[in-house]
């Protein structure tokens, strides 16, 4: 099902006016109205079984790296394996924070996400559209040793990411480039995530005395580092009671660096070249909401926190990119090994002597030779057939169909058998017979761009199938066309009637009745698709007919009528209805798998049922001080 608005909204809408112009301009620029073209990925469980998955490894005398080509490129481990044996199991060592689960979230832009690693965000403000899809993946014999290149068109902005890894001694390094293909100037948002673990002593330490904080409170502010708010040192996350984002001021610093250290003296650091402006410290805070998110994401004790490194110095901003344009550079993440002492002094000085250890290892001026010798020698090299490992999506090689363009240097685009063959044959031919082989009941989804439009457009009057006019609708129903959204989709039912049509028109629907009606028929067409059952059942709730809600929940598939996110409904109607006992029944042992970053709705519930009486840490995922104790 297409999503026909953010899959989050943007809960950061107060700035500070101590923000500059230039800033508010890059906060006010860029955010999406939607994931599309791609879906929306919500239909995951929390059953634990056994999964294999894709990897490939680097490694050399001093460290190893394994990385995750299906979802999204990640970094699923760097393990220190020449490290003494104190301390260590049997000399090795985990830099980052390795899940011992995979477990699905809805955090991403397009709802699944996954706690942990390294992770390459570009796109909008979130967690990647590529979180949980494949890119392309190569291993590139150069210079620099063995590099893992992987690379993907990201659609949403039509900007080509490519990410070189390789190993420099204990280092990990990872040289970027993003690619704007096209003439006009876009958007331009990336930063990377990453993970660390977290203990009650690991201390984040940045050579800034300024951050800009978000705290889920819908504030931006500029505070003092370590000390925002009194006595409480937040350089040590546990101290913190509530979720916050630190985004350091660092933008005029030259070999920016970010840091997590233990009271030991080991840890972790990031640095890089230039382009990545930002720095950023994520903490979950030790109140009982962030403390239900870690065990959610993990298993119950296993604790992280996210350093991040970003082009712009927040996470609410998008530069610019101009047309036929790309911007560079090159990360180091390294392991450290401080004196205890040096790290445990006041913050200023701490950051200062981890700064020091990190320019020693990691000199700026070798880190930029190291850039440019990249970029100069590496970069643009094509893999050879039997270099590639595998491969992502068509859709680069569709949408440079659409173009009439050839391959970008380094990062070649194959013809691929998958949901984007009917687009490219469309696009190289310009016969719209070839989206017949779109499928009713498992469609692709709209493609948006301002070139497929005008593609779809102009055979829009020779088109005689349903998906064109479904697609056209659903371009137009995102630009607030409503009655060019009706139209389109009520010519693509014409053709054939389809779920997704018809959920377009109840969505457009004034009249309640009405919006309630279409979505039964869609469902009717497509009874598993839970996105639909959770529209038609918030519709329920919405106009007064909660009533109807229990009927309609025992008729479904099973697994549908046992989705947490149904039952969730469930309740809440029943609690409409003033069912209390039996609303309660179904909150007791009730999870939602994709309940949402900052959702509160389960104790929200609980305070409905049970006022005055404290939430069960089970059910609290509340993470600021408006929301939690």
């Amino acid at each position: 099902m297409a999503a026909l608005r953010p899959v989050r909204e943007n809960i950061t809408t107060n700035v500070s006016s101590r923000a500059s112009s230039d800033m508010v301009e890059r906060i006010h620029r860029g955010r999406l109205d939607s994931p599309l073209p791609y879906g929306v990925v919500s239909d995951y469980d929390r059953a634990e079984q056994p999964l294999s998955l894709p990897a490939i490894e680097l490694a050399n005398d001093h460290v190893s790296a394994t990385i995750l080509p299906t979802l999204g490129g990640r970094v699923w481990s760097l393990t220190l394996t020449d490290g003494d044996k104190d301390g260590d199991s049997d000399g090795q060592r985990d830099l980052l924070h390795r899940n011992p689960r995979l477990r699905w979230a809805n955090f991403g832009l397009t709802d699944a996400w996954f706690a942990g690693g390294i992770e390459w965000n570009l796109g909008s403000t979130g967690h990647t559209t590529l979180s949980n899809r494949p890119m392309h993946a190569a291993i590139l014999d150069t210079d620099l040793g063995p590099v893992v290149r992987l690379w993907e068109w990201e659609r949403t902005r039509d900007l080509v990411l490519q990410v070189d890894l390789w190993l420099d001694g204990a280092h990990l390094m990872a040289s970027t480039r993003v690619t704007n293909p096209d003439p006009e100037p876009k958007p331009l948002y990336y930063w990377t995530n990453i993970a660390v673990p977290e203990t009650a002593g690991t201390r984040v330490l940045v050579p800034a005395t300024d951050a800009w904080r978000t705290d889920y409170s819908g504030m931006l502010d500029l505070v003092s580092v370590p000390h925002p708010d009194g006595p409480i040192d937040v350089s040590v996350p546990t101290n913190s009671r509530y979720a916050a984002d630190y985004f350091f001021d660092v933008a005029h610093h030259r070999g920016r660096l970010v840091s997590a250290v233990e009271p030991d003296g080991r840890g972790f650091a990031q640095t890089s070249t230039g382009a990545l402006r930002g720095r950023k410290l994520f903490l979950w805070g030790n109140g009982p909401g962030g403390q239900r998110w870690q065990d959610w994401l993990g298993v119950p004790g296993s604790r992280y926190l996210e350093i991040q490194a970003g082009v712009c110095t927040t996470q609410l901003e998008h530069d610019v990119l101009d047309g036929h344009d790309s911007l560079s550079w090159t990360e180091a993440f390294l392991p450290l090994d401080l004196d205890p002492e040096s790290v445990a002094g006041d913050y200023e000085s701490a950051s200062a002597a981890v700064a020091d250890a990190v320019h020693r290892d990691v000199p700026p001026d070798r880190l930029e030779a190291q850039h440019a010798q990249w970029l100069a020698e590496v970069a643009d090299r094509m893999p050879a057939a039997d270099e590639v490992m595998h491969v992502g999506s068509g859709w680069g090689r569709a949408e440079l169909a659409l173009r009439g363009a050839e391959d970008l240097p380094g990062t070649p685009f194959p013809e691929l058998d998958d949901e984007s063959q009917p687009l490219r044959r469309f696009a190289e031919s310009g016969d719209p017979n070839a989206l017949d082989a779109i499928e009713a009941d498992r469609p692709t989804l709209p493609v948006i761009s301002p070139r497929w439009t005008a593609l779809l457009e102009q055979h829009e009057p020779n088109s005689t199938g349903w998906w064109l006019p479904y697609a056209l609708g659903t371009g137009r129903h995102l630009a607030g066309d409503r009655e060019g959204a009706r139209t389109a989709y009520g010519r693509s039912i014409g053709a054939t009637p389809t779920a997704v049509a018809l959920r377009g028109l109840a969505l457009l629907a004034d009249d309640p009745s009405e919006r309630i009606a279409l979505h039964r028929q869609a469902l009717d067409l497509a009874p598993t698709e839970r996105r639909l059952t959770v529209e038609l059942l918030t519709a329920l709730r919405d106009s007064g007919r909660a009533s109807e809600v229990p009927g309609i929940v025992a008729a479904l598939p099973l697994s549908v009528r046992d989705h947490g996110r149904t039952q969730l409904l469930l309740a809440q109607a029943l609690a409409d209805e003033d069912r209390r006992d039996e609303a309660l029944v179904i909150l007791t042992d009730l999870e939602v798998p994709d309940l949402a970053e900052g959702d509160p709705s389960l104790s929200d519930m609980w305070l409905r049922l049970c006022p005055g009486e404290d939430v069960p840490p089970r059910l609290d995922f509340r993470m600021s001080s408006a929301t939690q104790p």
